[in-house]
């Protein structure tokens, strides 16, 4: 049996159009929508151990995703140079 549940792969996302933009929305997240941007809330089972899943998407973007992860890839290096 597998105990591990919340990844997408089996739950059919549902598709919203808003500005232009098509959205994923699972049916098994919450998602809210504010002056500040989109939040979804989500529970995942991983090995019988509950996570609450939240994710944040900000109306106005500080930065694109790829520049996120060179900054962390860049900190990690710095840290590991340390």
């Amino acid at each position: 049996m597998n105990k591990n549940a919340g990844f997408y792969g089996e739950t059919l996302p549902l598709t919203r159009q808003q500005d232009g933009k098509v959205m994923s929305i699972y049916r098994d997240a919450g998602v809210y929508f504010d002056e500040v941007g989109m939040r979804t809330e989500r529970q995942m089972k991983i090995n019988g151990q509950t996570f609450f899943v939240t994710s944040v998407f900000p109306t106005v973007a500080t930065a694109t995703p790829t520049e996120k992860i060179i900054k962390l890839i860049d900190l990690d290096v710095m840290k590991k140079a340390e």
